[in-house]
């Protein structure tokens, strides 16, 4: 695990200057064991290592014997011992035991075409002297980050934006401030910089005289391949265990976070028949807030494998820990959670250097309540449209949201206030944190907003061989999950030095789950039943059949009580208008639902007020 950066003259005779040696430092925080450069008149490499696998000779850049392939790589190839041994029987000599060393000799075999040899997360640049060009990688579902931009002829790139800000212009996309309102994240490939891009996942970019980006992997789901569903099961255990199995390959200790929920449940459960004893993670919170976490049935489930359990309880300080956290992002990212991952990743680092993590599982195997209530609204729908409109008015005006934690309410307004739409629009307003009526209400002349969730609609008309409702699943594979999940995943671990691996965000995974009918997926109402039902054999019941609760910061009520006057003082009347993007007295509306408990806009509120605090530190 590591940083890289970056850079590569597309002229001959570049008229741009770069400060690699500065590019790097600031990322120190991924790699604080070694750093590594390679200069020459037309490319620029550097990384930062958090050393992982072949601690004595995984240095970086790695070359090949003739010298005129250098590498840099961030994240780990689990694939790689086969991959080594294939290359070796192909006449390939090996000088490491590092998985970077496979990306020099596959590059040499395959070419453009490594990427798809690899299983793993990854994101990689090859400088190809012989070709006088640069290649960028990036892994199937994005776990690894990698950025880039033009400035003048020269293209930069790093694992982190900030690399990129020392010689970029610091101007804001509009379109993406307004996306991330609206789903509380920045969509790829678009960053809050107009300058600079990411690279999707699962593609890769060449630059030599021009830039080229290509698509080298996207699931394409086939017809049910299982005859029968205790096929899908044992389909569902192999590659479960085999993906975990994989992800343990280290030199240094490891170990997993630890929920009270099934997935990170399953992940222990694969550990614990691989290993004497396993190292688990677990935070909470203290007694006032005791229904916001799952300490309990995390600490059962750690006593059922008998793991050497770490359980740390946080009061977070709210107010020094978010502006602190904000740096590493780059961007705004309103997932409150991300909190979280911070303080346990810090605490975990005192104890292991990598955590295995069960994110993903609700992805590709059925487990958000969203899917529950897109079933029932294609029932819902057979109602004629007058008497949903009516529900849909009704609802907006008399339901009064619940602050403490339980969501029913919250969640039986917005689907009867999506239920007189169309499926797809139903689905998005249920996942909108703003809609387009409020942005009306809201946004002053200078930020306006189109068709915010364009780069989930583009994945719904995808219709193919889906169900309306694994279309949109498959569209979060490609959304929610790289734009929210795994980035909070990444940044907060890495600013603590921590490798988070994530077993159920495998491309074999996916091509076993993604074909798996959703009749079997989610059977009786029961989300994520066929994956319960594969993990029978290893969980207990009281684990199986739990209801999903997730692990969430109790922002709606601390922003009622202790975090009230910091909320009023980010969000004042004079802040907002100083900016100039939103109207005073819409914002002061919001707040003052929230407050009188009529609506809970509390993952608003915060989207706001880290999009001011990430104004302070960025552009002020």
């Amino acid at each position: 695990m590591c940083g890289i950066t970056g850079y590569f003259h597309l002229s001959p005779q570049p008229a741009t200057q770069v400060d690699l040696q500065q590019m790097n430092q600031r990322l120190y925080h991924r790699g604080p064991d070694e750093e590594g450069f390679f200069e020459n008149a037309r490319v620029g490499l550097a990384m930062r290592r958090l050393s992982i696998i072949d601690l004595e000779t995984g240095q970086q850049p790695m070359t090949d014997e003739s010298e005129t392939l250098q590498v840099v790589f961030n994240g780990e190839i689990y694939n790689y011992r086969e991959l080594r041994e294939q290359l070796i029987s192909q006449g390939h000599v090996f000088k490491t035991r590092s998985d970077t060393e496979v990306l020099v000799h596959g590059y040499e075999q395959w070419g453009e075409a490594l990427p798809e040899h690899l299983r793993g997360m990854f994101a990689f640049a090859i400088w190809d002297a012989k070709k006088q060009q640069v290649i960028l990688a990036r892994d199937h579902f994005g776990i690894k980050p990698l950025y880039y931009a033009l400035m003048n002829d020269t293209l930069l790139f790093a694992s982190e934006i900030k690399s990129l800000l020392i010689h970029i212009d610091r101007i804001i996309d509009l379109t993406a401030l307004d996306q991330y309102l609206t789903a509380l994240y920045v969509p790829e490939p678009r960053t809050i910089f107009q300058s600079v891009k990411a690279l999707p996942a699962g593609h890769l970019l060449i630059a030599k005289n021009d830039l080229q980006i290509k698509t080298y992997w996207s699931f394409v789901p086939m017809q049910n391949p299982y005859a029968t569903k205790e096929a899908a099961l044992e389909a569902i255990r192999d590659v479960v265990a085999d993906s975990v199995q994989k992800m343990l390959v280290a030199d240094v200790p490891l170990g997993a976070f630890l929920s009270g929920g099934i997935d990170s449940a399953s992940v222990v459960a694969m550990m614990s028949r691989l290993q004497a004893q396993v190292e688990t993670f677990s935070i909470g919170f203290g007694d006032k807030e005791h229904r916001w976490d799952e300490l309990d049935e995390a600490r059962k489930i750690a006593r059922f494998f008998k793991t050497n359990h770490h359980e740390f309880r946080a009061t977070p300080d709210v107010i020094t820990l978010l502006p602190e956290i904000i740096p590493f992002f780059d961007q705004p990212f309103a997932n409150p959670t991300a909190l979280l991952l911070y303080i346990l990743s810090g605490e975990t680092r005192q104890f292991v250097k990598v955590a295995l993590a069960g994110t993903g599982g609700d992805e590709m195997f059925g487990g958000y309540v969203r899917y529950k209530g897109m079933m029932r609204y294609q029932h819902y729908a057979r109602l004629p449209q007058w008497s949903r409109k009516l529900m849909a008015n009704t609802a907006a005006a008399v339901i009064r949201d619940e602050v403490d934690g339980r969501l029913s309410r919250q969640r039986v307004r917005r689907f009867l206030e999506g239920g007189a739409q169309d499926f797809d629009d139903a689905y998005l307003h249920i996942v909108s944190a703003l809609k387009p009526h409020e942005k009306q209400a809201l946004y002053t002349s200078k930020l306006r907003h189109g068709d915010s969730w364009d780069f989930v609609r583009d994945r719904l008309l995808q219709k193919t061989a889906y169900s309306p409702l694994e279309t949109i699943m498959a569209a979060e594979l490609y959304s929610y999950l790289p734009f929210n999940q795994l980035v909070y995943n990444d940044r907060m671990s890495m600013a603590k030095s921590l490798e988070v691996r994530v077993p159920l965000v495998d491309q074999c995974v996916v091509e076993v789950a993604g074909n798996i009918p959703l009749a079997w997926k989610i059977q009786n109402g029961v989300t994520k039943s066929l994956f319960r039902e594969a993990m029978s054999p290893f969980l207990p019941p009281e684990i199986l059949h739990a209801p999903k609760l997730g692990l969430n910061l109790p922002i709606s009520l601390w922003f009622q009580q202790e975090l009230r006057g910091w909320v009023e003082d980010n969000l004042s009347p004079a802040r907002i208008q100083q900016r100039g993007y939103f109207k005073p007295d819409a914002v002061a509306r919001i707040l003052q639902a929230h407050l009188n408990s009529k609506r809970d806009h509390s993952l608003l509120l915060w989207a706001l007020i880290v999009f001011e605090l990430w104004h302070q530190k960025y552009i002020d």
